[in-house]
């Protein structure tokens, strides 16, 4: 089985949960505080390394003064198609970012990746092939998940729970988060059963697939994605509040 099947399910069943509305920036938001840049503020060529359906695509594709490229291993390019068919400045790809040939070098003057890396076998290497892909003066930002002590119980729960198939997976999520009332409270119970704790329920039931599905989910500490950085020769490394998200410069 493909470790990038749980996300070709996925965004086949919420390929369009996370998209911004008139209502809701909450993607728009989210880039915003994981790069550190609007996007209004970016030019030339820009990759989204884990475009998933689309949702940062969107957000970003709105400036028409850059031209933009997904690429994505699972089937959600297709999901991101469709999304995103009315923009001329949209080309998306089905490819691996642990594949060192995927892009020319020096291609993209603004790289994001956006919790993707660290669901790859080799986090470090899938982002030393995307530094790679930089032009000299561009940016790469990435957000990662990091180390801490509450995800306890949720890494033994994954033991099990990215094994299940996915529609007994899913099921099972979909109980799991009609606790949310009582851990809104009780927060501190959360943290022997983990779920999200968003106010929408179809993106509280998405978040919580998405933490308890993936094959690979690592975690970082800020000073170990800093030295990533450093080994790719990137200069003014910068870290943001929303941990761990660090970008740097060519």
């Amino acid at each position: 089985m493909s470790y990038v099947e749980s996300f070709s399910k996925q965004w086949q069943l919420f390929n369009r949960t996370q998209l911004d509305s008139a209502s809701s920036t909450q993607s728009h938001d989210t880039f915003v505080e994981k790069t550190g840049i609007k996007p209004e503020e970016l030019a030339g060529t820009v990759l989204d390394a884990g475009c998933g359906m689309g949702r940062f695509l969107e957000v970003v594709s709105r400036n028409s003064a850059v031209r933009v490229v997904g690429v994505d291993l699972s089937t959600s390019v297709d999901a991101a198609r469709q999304n995103l068919a009315t923009r001329s400045n949209v080309t998306i790809i089905q490819g691996d970012i642990l594949d060192p040939n995927l892009f020319p070098t020096e291609s993209f003057d603004f790289i994001y990746s956006i919790g993707v890396i660290d669901h790859t076998p080799n986090p470090k290497q899938a982002f030393l092939n995307l530094a790679r892909f930089l032009k000299p003066d561009g940016i790469i930002a990435i957000w990662v998940y990091k180390k801490w002590k509450g995800s306890l119980f949720s890494d033994q729960y994954r033991h099990l729970t990215c094994r299940l198939p996915w529609r007994m997976l899913l099921w099972m999520c979909r109980r799991a988060i009609k606790l949310y009332p009582l851990y809104k409270r009780f927060p501190s119970l959360v943290i022997f059963l983990p779920i999200s704790m968003h106010p929408d329920p179809e993106w509280r039931l998405l978040d919580t697939f998405d933490w308890y599905s993936p094959r690979y989910q690592f975690k970082f500490t800020v000073e170990e994605v800093v030295e990533w950085f450093k080994e790719a020769n990137l200069r003014k490394i910068e870290t943001l509040q929303i941990p761990v998200s660090v970008r740097g410069r060519r």
